[in-house]
């Protein structure tokens, strides 16, 4: 892998293949899927992230994610299943696990006047639900692990991708569109969500 101080490589290709999308629910869009060659093979578009300059960092791996998003989700679902398909018993009893003391939770603190009135009636019954969810949970602890390690580990490997892939000009041009609001990706409505801002810097 070399590397380049330049943190814009050269354009491959024409912008307008960003038109081929895929249209999802509330209008939100799925980019077209990379080639290898582009998400990839080129080593001489990587470069040690920024660490002294945090916006240019972060600008990189948010361009990134929005640019490669489809191949990112790909990548994803790929490992994921691929834990599933190596360790299918301890996915099953993790999800079981989760589920559980996810339900165990929302029981306990919803609002809602009919939960609230089934706590009231039965507090027992609520209270042997919360501590059977927990018991259940720290059993089957190694498989809850699973899930999360196979949630984790691709999430980790994209994000070090998206910090070392140099950005070029239709990746800057999708990221530009997005900040607009001319276009509204999936991975776009991700990021918002969890309080970032889409710069174009």
């Amino acid at each position: 892998m070399s590397f380049r101080r330049s943190d814009v490589t050269q354009p491959t290709g024409s912008v307008q293949d960003e038109e081929a999308t895929m249209k999802l629910f509330n209008g939100a869009e799925v980019p077209p899927f990379r080639g290898l060659d582009d998400f990839l093979l080129e080593s001489a578009r990587y470069e040690r992230p920024p660490l002294n300059d945090l916006t240019r960092w972060n600008n990189r791996i948010i361009a990134n994610l929005l640019y490669y998003q489809t191949n990112y989700f790909s990548m994803s679902l790929l490992m994921i299943a691929l834990f599933s398909f190596a360790y299918g018993k301890d996915f099953v009893l993790g999800l079981f696990a989760i589920c559980l003391v996810v339900a165990a939770i929302f029981f306990s603190l919803s609002p809602h006047p009919r939960i609230h009135e089934l706590r009231k009636e039965h507090p027992l019954v609520t209270l042997g639900g919360i501590v059977a969810s927990a018991y259940l949970f720290i059993t089957f602890l190694p498989s809850v692990v699973v899930i999360v390690f196979s949630t984790l580990a691709p999430t980790f490997i994209c994000l070090v991708h998206a910090s070392c892939r140099l950005r070029n000009l239709k990746n800057k041009t999708t990221q530009f569109l997005e900040r607009a609001g001319l276009r509204r990706t999936v991975m776009g409505q991700l990021i918002d969500v969890g309080g970032f801002k889409i710069k174009t810097t």
